[in-house]
Order: C-alpha cells, then sequence, then structure tokens
C-alpha cells in the first residue's frame, strides 16, 4: 500500500468518550524562540540561583573561615539574630515574599491558561507583561494576541482563582486599549484583622464623664417649641353663609360650609380630596 501523504500536525490530538477529537495546535517556533521565552519566564528563579553561585565561589571561603574562627556561642547569636530577622516583619522579608508570590501567580496563571485553552488559531498563548504586588495580592498585565479578546476569560474568574490559590480574581479591560487585560488577585483582606477608629473620638477622649450635666443634656434633646405663626385675622364672610381663613404659615385658604368643610389651595383649587 502506498504511504500516506498527509503531513504530520505540529499539534496533538486526543479522543474524547464520545468519539470527538479534540485537536491542541502548538506553535511553530525556532530553538532560539524558545529558549529566550524559558529564560524570560525563569529569570527570577535564574537570578536566584546564579547570585548563590557567585557567592559560594567568590566568597565561600572567606565566610567559612570567618565562622571557623568565631566561638559556638557566637556562631550559634548569629543564626538566632538571622532568624529572628527573617521571622519578624521587615521591609526585606516583604519584598521576598511579595517576589515570591508574584513569580508563584505568574508561574500558577499560565498553567490555568493552558488548562483553559485560552489559545488563538496559532496555539500562542495570551503574553503576561508582568506581575505586581498590591496590598490585597497581586496584579497580572496580560497583552492578548491577535484572535483573543477578553471574552475568552468570560466566567473564568473562579478558575483562576482556584489556579492561583486565592480567594477571589477580577478580569478587567484596559479602557484605551483592548489587547491590555488586568486581572486582580485578591489573597487577604487588610481590613478583615483591624479595626477603624473615628477620628472624630480623639476630641472627646480627655474629657470627663462628669463635666457635663445632666440637664444639660436634657435641654440639647428636648426640642424647641415651634412659634404660632398664624396671624390673628378675622374670619371675614362671604354672601354664601361661608367662613373663609387664612394663614401666613401655610397659605392656603380654607372655606368652611355649615355641612361640609371644603380646603382651598393657594389658586383656589379643592384640594380636600388630598388631606
Amino acid at each position: 500500500m502506498p504511504k500516506s501523504t498527509r503531513k504530520r500536525s505540529s499539534g496533538r490530538a486526543r479522543s474524547t468518550s464520545r468519539g470527538a477529537i479534540e485537536t491542541i495546535t502548538r506553535p511553530n517556533q525556532s530553538w532560539p524562540v524558545k529558549l529566550l521565552l524559558t529564560v524570560w519566564r525563569w529569570r527570577w528563579e535564574l537570578y536566584v540561583l546564579a547570585c548563590i553561585a557567585y557567592i559560594t565561589i567568590a566568597h565561600g571561603d572567606a565566610i567559612s573561615g570567618y565562622l571557623q574562627s568565631n566561638p559556638l556561642w557566637l556562631n550559634a547569636l548569629l543564626i538566632i539574630v538571622l532568624c529572628g530577622w527573617i521571622i519578624t516583619d521587615n521591609p526585606a522579608r516583604r519584598f521576598v515574599l511579595n517576589r515570591i508570590w508574584c513569580i508563584t501567580t505568574r508561574h500558577r496563571l499560565r498553567a490555568c491558561l493552558i488548562e483553559m485553552r485560552i489559545l488563538n488559531y496559532s496555539g500562542n498563548l495570551p503574553f503576561i507583561l508582568g506581575c505586581f504586588s498590591t496590598k490585597t495580592g497581586q496584579v497580572v498585565w496580560l497583552w492578548m494576541r491577535p484572535g483573543q479578546s477578553v471574552e475568552d476569560l468570560d466566567n473564568k474568574a473562579e478558575s483562576l482563582a482556584s489556579a492561583c490559590w486565592a480567594s477571589k480574581a477580577t478580569i478587567a479591560r484596559s479602557k484605551r486599549n483592548a489587547a491590555i487585560v488586568r486581572i486582580e488577585i485578591d489573597r487577604r483582606d487588610p481590613l478583615a484583622k483591624k479595626t477603624i477608629d473615628s477620628p472624630l473620638l480623639e476630641d472627646t477622649n480627655g474629657v470627663p464623664e462628669a463635666a457635663v450635666a445632666d440637664d444639660a443634656v436634657m435641654a440639647f434633646l428636648t426640642p424647641d417649641s415651634v412659634p404660632d405663626e398664624s396671624t390673628n385675622e378675622r374670619p371675614a364672610k362671604s354672601g354664601t353663609g361661608e367662613t373663609r381663613t387664612r394663614t401666613s404659615k401655610t397659605k392656603t385658604t380654607a372655606a368652611v360650609n355649615d355641612n361640609q368643610a371644603v380646603i382651598l389651595g393657594a389658586n383656589g383649587e379643592d384640594v380636600s380630596d388630598y388631606v
């Protein structure tokens, strides 16, 4: 039988239980491009390894000689001080922890995008521009490739939060550029364990309780008597036997009949049904 002339696909296929075939396309990239992308994704890990290697090679003998020349109690004290400095809250510790969480968030987010198949037709993922630390967690900026948009991430917030080990994830598009997407990863609530004190109470904290008398409090709480603003005008009798009165407060005219009371408004309209 002749061999098939069909070319091999650059992706891989996976069959499901119903017989459908899912084809996952992988981009055809050269080795230099793959190497640059790998170095970019693992740049912080490579930087830490390079620093450790440099300190070990360049200053390893000096550090070991210093520790050997010191007595045992001094080395133990240095270790205790170093551990206490790592445990206590300080700017260096916060910076290191924030960078660790940013690196973890970026790797977990990329893995989640791969599993959710947020790919364009060429098989490219959204490019992660950067991950920065915030007071509540991290914020990640994505650059959507051609064929991708923020609509591809609709209803994916819970999946992203679960993948990043966070409590909540918020997805928003940039107002100026539709290709830039902002993902906020919330890990903690800064107001959960803190009590917010009102600054208005600072002025009354030093006032003793007996400085204010009870009579003054009651006088302050008792409403002032409302003066009677009605005028002492005599009612004018009309020819039909009705009596009309007008007050300066309500600015309304009331007509009293022998059988039924009629209330007239300022323009002479009958408003009895609305009272």
